[in-house]
């Protein structure tokens, strides 16, 4: 029983728990740091952004073509 040699009991029956310390800000140690390995990830986070926001863009244009069509209806 782990538990038990962490944890004492007082003689009143409460418990003593451990403080637990903060996790600590890690830092990479390891990584390509090459220029061509930099420029290609650069690339990639602005293709996956690209990507998302004419996602958006699709999406908007289409709630706009929904609407116009309601509104040409109500119209009639």
């Amino acid at each position: 029983m782990r538990a038990d040699r962490r944890m004492k009991e007082h003689a009143s029956g409460e418990t003593n728990i451990p403080q637990v310390s903060k996790p600590t800000e890690r830092k990479p140690t390891m990584g390509d740091k090459s220029p061509k390995s930099t420029q290609k990830k650069a690339s990639q986070k602005q293709a996956k952004n690209d990507g998302a926001n004419q996602k958006k863009q699709q999406l908007i244009t289409s709630q706009q073509a929904t609407k116009a069509k309601a509104a040409a209806n109500k119209k009639k």
